[in-house]
């Protein structure tokens, strides 16, 4: 039976719900004083990156360190499985539509988007433009394993050394408007990266979060006085000093230690919330919601024209897609997944 990290789909469904708040400023009727504040809620796309980085490493490092290796070929296969369905069908149905409604998405956009290099299009569509993230996940998913199989003792210095070149790279692109460095990958690949740094460092220190003690609300406080410090000081060009380079580290910090709160500790009113049926329900939703949400949330696209209308009819195709597209392939991971941990005994369960 497949296990689950506590309260990560709760964490995923506050992120689906900010990224899909923030696409909504677009819609008609949307109140104009909350527009301000919707921009900033793209926040919800470090969230999941944070969360990426962290489980994608935990499970890689639990697999390599029960079995001193890793089975690239299955990771990559079980990636496959869980990214590719959706993102095909959605891929093929904007060709479609592409070519009834002319969206002016271009064949380079098309090339971009199935060459999971949207990241560096530098005339992006809206339709297809929110794979910059997933490209961005699928990047970090193809180097990510051999690096901890070559450098398994150096992990840790590699991790700060992408980070600090993120943080550097961010400004040479704002001073001198260069978009060299691999840019598009590094300038936002820092939160994956401190997911990653924060599973290492979880893995030897397992008990760490699993007390009361360890769960300082005051810590806590300050976390989310920090997201949204810095989130308003990098919408806003502020405090560009250390906004610029280090804001969206400081960001992914403190996210990652708000969920490192609350994926063990179990005794409060919040890791409840984060573990009802709703928050569950949306966060198994939210990859679907975020591939979908694209076409259907832009006014441009007159279909039930409506705010309400819209959300409705984005949660129904998500729902719709994952129940009767995506859960066979989901099912088929999950099998072979359980195929590899068994033939491996008795290597983790944790991979299930």
């Amino acid at each position: 039976m497949k296990t689950r990290i506590p309260s990560l789909d709760g964490f995923r469904a506050i992120s689906i719900v900010l990224v899909v708040f923030c696409h909504s400023r677009f819609l008609n009727g949307f109140p104009e004083y909350l527009f301000d504040f919707a921009r900033q809620c793209d926040i919800g796309v470090t969230i999941f990156f944070v969360i990426s980085g962290y489980l994608i490493t935990k499970i890689l490092q639990h697999e390599y360190q029960a079995a001193a290796s890793i089975n690239i070929k299955l990771f990559f296969v079980k990636r496959a499985l869980r990214i590719l369905p959706v993102f095909c069908l959605y891929f093929l149905f904007i060709l479609f539509v592409n070519q009834k409604l002319n969206l002016g998405v271009n064949a380079s956009n098309f090339i971009h988007a199935l060459t999971f290099t949207t990241n560096f299009d530098s005339s992006p569509n809206w339709y297809l433009g929110h794979f910059w993230s997933l490209s961005i996940e699928e990047q970090f998913y193809i180097f990510w394993p051999l690096l901890i199989i070559l450098f398994q003792k150096k992990l840790r210095l590699i991790i700060i050394f992408f980070i600090a070149y993120s943080c550097i790279i961010r400004v040479v692109h704002y001073k001198f408007n260069l978009n060299t460095g691999f840019y598009g990958f590094f300038s936002k690949s820092d939160p994956i990266m401190v997911g990653a740094l924060a599973a290492l460092s979880n893995i030897q220190n397992s008990m760490l979060f699993q007390k009361k003690s360890s769960i300082n609300y005051s810590f806590q406080l300050i976390a989310l006085v920090l997201i949204i410090f810095f989130t308003y000081c990098s919408a806003h060009g502020r405090f560009g000093i250390m906004a610029l380079p280090f804001g969206n580290v400081i960001i992914a910090c403190a996210i990652m230690y708000i969920i490192l709160s609350y994926t063990t500790y179990k005794n409060n009113y919040f890791f409840r919330l984060l573990n009802s049926r709703l928050f569950i329900h949306l966060g198994l939703l939210s990859y679907s919601i975020y591939i979908w949400q694209q076409f259907f949330i832009f006014q441009g696209i007159s279909l039930l024209n409506g705010p309400l209308y819209k959300l409705a009819t984005i949660y129904l195709v998500s729902l719709i897609s994952y129940n009767f597209w995506e859960k066979p392939f989901l099912k088929i991971k999950q099998l072979l997944t359980k195929k590899y941990v068994l033939a491996k005994k008795p290597i983790l369960k944790t991979l299930l």
